[in-house]
């Protein structure tokens, strides 16, 4: 173990990268974060990073939901650490933030600023979003372009936010009441319905790119006929909201 507590991983790369892995909130329902995961070389469990994802309340009122899960999931001597990326409302200055959390003998969230501790132990590699490289020149050509995970997962992200709810009322002890969305609704009907028709289509040739059959076996054929039709399903559902919303756009014409 380090002198901050925090076990030496294994390895500089996580064994885990899941860009959104659900966990139960003990007020009901549940959010998300990047989970990663790395094995440790001195400590009975892993490490584990997860990076707030800004989904209603986020990982500052839920940071005991976090907690139990991680350790349910995990086991009872996971170091759980929680991520702010610089580009978060909880980011200090904007620079990334991490912080080490334990429960106490009160179920109560305790934390610990760590940000150092994990920057010397894993590189700068571990800040950021999935995939993020560092601004660079338009000259330096492709290999400054973010990888697909990482465009995905932000697609992913933004997706949950439109159904996520946070907290907006309390009583004078605490008990929550009132819960509304994380994004607030600003779309007219026909713009609704052409921006779900676009991210539809792109999301079928995205899948459309996806090798089932990376064995050239009988059940890999198998998948990859499955999944053409599913392919083929999607685009017809395409097509149809792309009627639909010629059709919303003559109806307001006229």
């Amino acid at each position: 173990m380090t002198e901050t507590d925090l076990p030496t991983p294994a390895r500089t790369a996580p064994v885990r990268d899941d860009h959104a892995w659900p966990f139960p909130l003990s007020t009901g329902g549940r959010s998300h974060v990047r989970l990663r995961l790395w094995p440790t070389r001195d400590h009975p469990g892993p490490l584990v990073i997860a990076t707030d994802l800004m989904l209603g309340a986020g990982l500052i009122n839920n940071a005991e939901s976090l907690c139990r899960a991680a350790l349910t999931e995990f086991g009872p001597h996971t170091v759980v650490v929680r991520h702010f990326p610089a580009w978060s409302m909880s980011a200090i200055d904007g620079e990334d933030v991490f912080d080490q959390l334990t429960l106490d003998d009160r179920d109560h969230a305790r934390t610990r600023r760590c940000t150092e501790e994990i920057l010397n132990l894993l590189g700068p590699a571990v800040l950021g979003y999935p995939g993020d490289t560092p601004p660079a020149d338009i000259s330096a050509g492709a290999a400054a372009v973010p990888p697909q995970s990482t465009h995905i997962a932000r697609a992913l992200a933004a997706l949950l936010r439109l159904h996520e709810t946070r907290l907006i009322e309390r009583r004078p002890d605490g008990y929550p009441t009132r819960t509304g969305p994380v994004a607030e609704k600003d779309l007219t009907p026909l713009s609704h319905l052409k921006l779900g028709t676009e991210a539809l289509r792109r999301l079928a040739g995205f899948l459309a790119e996806t090798d089932t059959d990376p064995h050239q076996s009988a059940a890999g054929a198998k998948r990859e006929h499955r999944l053409g039709k599913i392919i083929h399903i999607l685009q017809e559902q395409t097509w149809q909201l792309g009627i639909l919303a010629d059709e919303l756009a003559a109806e307001e014409r006229s």
